[in-house]
């Protein structure tokens, strides 16, 4: 193989990488946009068929398992959500499997209250032909509250 052959087949797999890095991105914002009016079933459609969520209650496997997780957490009565992700680092583990640490970061309006709360995501996210799934997501809450009783540190 040439010189230039030698260049072009790094370039190529350089720009494989950053794609793959993208559609990975971008599949956490569908993910925060889901959640802003979510059905437990569209959630879970975002993991693979075996995906993994974990959670501080406990690992979901499975999109029959991250289904019941979402239908116990996602209520009529929690309101308007919108969630946020900031600062997000992606790291491409091999082909076609990405790996995205991030912050999130959400707000709600209830009847009675108003809500805030933040914390990290460690996804593992599968592309294939362009397409993006969680095969594993870590969510690790860091707080929840309402506006009358802030966050103060005690």
């Amino acid at each position: 193989m040439s010189s230039i052959e030698q260049r072009l087949t790094v370039a190529l797999e350089r720009i494989e990488r950053l794609e793959e890095a993208e559609v990975a991105r971008n599949h956490l914002h569908a993910y925060a946009e889901t959640l802003d009016d979510p059905t437990p079933e569209a959630v879970a459609d975002l993991f693979t068929e075996d995906g993994v969520l974990v959670v501080p209650s406990g690992t979901f496997e499975g999109r029959a398992g991250i289904t019941e997780f979402y239908r116990s957490r996602l209520s009529p009565e929690d309101g308007e959500k919108r969630h946020f992700l900031v600062n997000l680092r992606t790291r491409h583990l091999e082909p076609g499997l990405v790996e995205v640490a991030s912050y999130f970061i959400y707000t709600g309006r209830e009847d009675t209250r108003s809500a805030l709360g933040w914390g990290t995501y460690l996804d593992r996210i599968r592309v294939v032909d362009g397409a993006a799934r969680f095969e594993r997501k870590q969510i690790v809450p860091h707080v929840h509250t309402d506006l009358v009783a802030g966050w103060p540190r005690s």
